[in-house]
């Protein structure tokens, strides 16, 4: 009966160190996978920052560049009003 006894305990204790191993494996995975879901969360959000980053940058050269080829529009009407200027003066003088 006393070997019986031991073996029935050493089988108990045997059981509850698996069980006790599967709950921390299971525990460990899930931790895992929470970790992994919430990199994927963080990557998803950077690359949306990024991207709205990204075309607000886009945006704002659009508009530098808009207004480069306004002035420089403005510019050259200005200088062709005065070569025009200048000719009409050169031949004023030239009469």
């Amino acid at each position: 009966m006393n070997k019986l006894l031991k073996v029935l305990i050493l089988s108990l204790f045997v059981t509850l160190a698996f069980t006790a191993c599967k709950k921390a494996e299971d525990s460990v995975a899930e931790e895992a996978k929470e970790a992994i879901d919430e990199m994927k969360e963080a990557t998803v959000d950077a690359a949306k920052e990024a991207a709205a980053a990204t075309e607000k940058a886009a945006e704002a050269t659009q508009k530098a560049a808009n207004e480069a080829v306004d002035a420089t529009a403005e510019a050259a009407g200005e200088a062709k009003e005065k070569a025009a200027e200048a000719v009409e003066e050169a031949k004023e003088a030239t009469k």
